[in-house]
């Protein structure tokens, strides 16, 4: 576990080095994310730029769907859930790189609509290399070397089943843990 000013700076060395896989990950409860992000905001990287505010990817994806698209979408998915689950993870892709051509570091949170609809996270790990880097906002826990997503969800209903973040998609030495 670190503190915020720990992982800011482990990230500015981290971000400078101009080449390799450049996918970050801070975890932590929401509350100790929002206290990291509005410290993040305050920082610089390289040259002097400040860190992005974050990109909220749920909200995001449901924002590209009319709301006449939305509503069929919803009204369907009970009937033929694949449909929605691939609308959801076609916009996704095309969000990422839309995202990543337009922007050197971008900083996503929300990723629930993700999880919840089981969608491949691994755009985020083959786009971010080279001059595209992405720190993950992750409300997260590590209990023995694996990722638990959503803890709280998982306190308030204990019957469902754990989200666990893919141990290949962020690398041991660019994740790192809040402390409270």
């Amino acid at each position: 576990m670190m503190n915020d000013i720990e992982i800011i700076e482990t990230l500015r060395k981290k971000l400078s080095i101009p080449i390799g896989r450049h996918l970050y990950g801070v975890m932590g409860s929401y509350p100790d994310l929002e206290r990291f992000t509005e410290q993040l905001q305050k920082a610089t990287y390289e040259d002097n730029l400040r860190f992005p505010q974050p990109i909220s990817v749920s909200s995001s994806i449901l924002n590209q769907f009319s709301d006449e698209e939305f509503h069929r979408i919803v009204t369907d998915e009970a009937k033929r859930p694949e449909p929605t689950r691939k609308s959801i993870e076609e916009e996704f892709n095309a969000f990422v790189r839309r995202t990543l051509t337009a922007n050197k570091l971008v900083v996503f949170s929300d990723l629930e609509l993700l999880f919840a609809y089981g969608i491949d996270l691994n755009p985020f790990r083959t786009l971010a290399t080279d001059d595209k880097r992405i720190i993950l906002l992750l409300p997260a826990v590590r209990k023995g070397g694996v990722i638990y997503l959503y803890p709280e969800y998982q306190k308030k209903f204990p019957g469902q089943k754990e989200k666990i973040l893919p141990s290949n998609l962020v690398a041991e030495d660019h994740l790192w843990e809040l402390k409270s």
